[in-house]
């Protein structure tokens, strides 16, 4: 989900992944400047460059829809999308509610709403962490951490981007409104803000019109179901309060326009700007975050609210520029990992009054490049395998030892080490880059299996020799 910054994907498959916006600027004028005639024009071929299946936009004021429009399949703005880690704004906006009715306090121990000692290896870790910890994700919690093997670590006071932060939010939620967190978001903000084609269940997206998704396979969109997390179980990573809400482009420019006009009888201004500015820094410095936001007067020449989502085939960015008074948000149906979720940032430059950058377009040679390469891997997989016969009648020297062991030894284990070696499980890696993880392991098998024959032939060899 957003911020997966965090993944890294090494070795010589793949390059590293996205950093979110350039270091550019939005203009104090910016609003007036923008002709969204030509933005429009601009997005469409991107998003017919960049292989984009469907796409939405919605740029506006307080008052207005300045901007709105559709791209690809998507063909009206009341086509929902799962918006990702934008659902934590959401989440955090219940929780201030509950806060505003004296139900909640932000700085109480979690344990004094919710019993989640089954969720972490040491019980007494609900007594230290804050519902404000949980907001500001400095729970200690870290990002792949999963519920039933929560703990403190020594992150605990800094920010940590963690899932199940928010997923811990949304049981809070429910114990203390006594409602599932799916009617509690859908009574309390859905409904008075008229978001009719927002969600919090998989099966109540499809019947308001979810557009379908896409993953990308090997460089080609391909339609396939979200994995929709269930109820939070030992062991659940994902989890709904954290990153699949589901919305129209038109629901968010409500959404957005609620902030905007200070909360719109939804929650106090106050509150919004606790959500907004109660944060604590990124490591880098770059940002700040706070309750399901991200804040910034370092990316861009003014101060930018934010955030990002990211799950399996669907991708979604909203923006909000104080100074100016409008806010943004974009919805694509798609996860293109490796290469087109780091386009996206060019492509929305211009709504926030960017200069949109006329790059070539490398869409097809990179994911051609990385295509070669996964075909070299099978190649060399596969070659050993239809090879064995004749390895099996050739001399065996130590350079023949040395290459096998490179290739059945050294190779696959490499491969199987690329979830170590990005420091991200192999559930995550098959939720984003299912492609990626097809090629590793399916080679790997083959390479294991093929010097397990090897050494087998060597071993049966050498016993027959010694009887004769």
């Amino acid at each position: 989900m957003k911020k997966y910054k965090q993944l890294y994907i090494c070795i010589s498959l793949f390059i590293a992944i996205c950093v979110m916006f350039n270091n550019t600027a939005v203009y104090a004028e910016a609003k007036d400047e923008v002709n969204y005639d030509e933005v429009s024009e601009q997005i469409e071929n991107d998003v017919e460059r960049f292989h984009i299946p469907g796409m939405a936009v919605i740029v506006v004021n307080k008052d207005e829809i300045l901007f709105r429009e559709t791209y690809g399949n998507c063909e009206s703005a009341d086509e929902s999308f799962i918006i990702g880690s934008m659902s934590k704004s959401f989440t955090a906006l219940s929780i201030m509610q509950l806060v505003e009715a004296g139900r909640i306090n932000l700085d109480a121990p979690i344990s004094e709403y919710i019993d989640a000692s089954r969720w972490f290896v040491d019980a007494s870790d609900c007594d230290k962490i804050t519902v404000r910890d949980l907001l500001n994700h400095t729970s200690g919690i870290t990002t792949y951490q999963t519920f039933g093997d929560l703990k403190i670590t020594d992150s605990f006071g800094k920010f940590v981007y963690a899932n199940a932060n928010y997923g811990l939010l949304g049981l809070i939620i429910e114990s203390v409104s006594g409602v599932s967190y799916e009617k509690y978001v859908n009574d309390n903000i859905f409904e008075p803000l008229g978001m009719n084609h927002s969600a919090a269940s998989l099966e109540q997206s499809k019947k308001n019109g979810m557009i379908d998704g896409y993953r990308n396979y090997f460089g080609i969109p391909v339609v396939g179901e979200p994995d929709y997390p269930g109820d939070i179980s030992e062991g659940s990573w994902t989890n709904v309060p954290a990153g699949y809400l589901s919305a129209s482009v038109d629901d968010m420019g409500r959404y957005m326009q609620m902030y905007l006009n200070g909360g719109k009888g939804i929650i106090s201004e106050e509150s919004i700007n606790t959500m907004f500015y109660d944060n604590v820094p990124s490591d880098d410095g770059t940002y700040n975050y706070g309750m399901g936001w991200h804040y910034t007067t370092e990316l861009f020449s003014q101060p930018v609210l934010w955030h990002s989502g990211l799950v399996e085939n669907y991708t979604s960015n909203m923006f909000i520029l104080p100074n100016e008074g409008i806010a943004v948000v974009v919805l694509v149906n798609m996860n293109d990992y490796l290469i087109g979720n780091n386009l996206l940032s060019n492509i929305v430059a211009p709504l926030i009054g960017e200069e949109h950058q006329n790059t070539p377009n490398w869409y097809i040679i990179q994911h051609i490049i990385f295509d070669v390469v996964y075909l070299l891997l099978f190649f060399v997989s596969i070659s050993s395998a239809f090879d064995l016969k004749k390895w099996y009648k050739k001399k065996k020297t130590v350079k023949t030892y040395l290459f096998d062991s490179v290739r059945h030894i050294v190779l696959p284990g490499v491969l199987l080490c690329i979830p170590l070696i990005s420091k991200t499980p192999i559930r995550v890696l098959w939720l984003f880059v299912k492609d990626l993880c097809l090629v590793v392991y399916v080679n790997a098998a083959i390479l294991i299996l093929v010097g397990a024959i090897k050494l087998i032939i060597l071993i049966t060899k050498k016993e027959s020799n010694e009887e004769d």
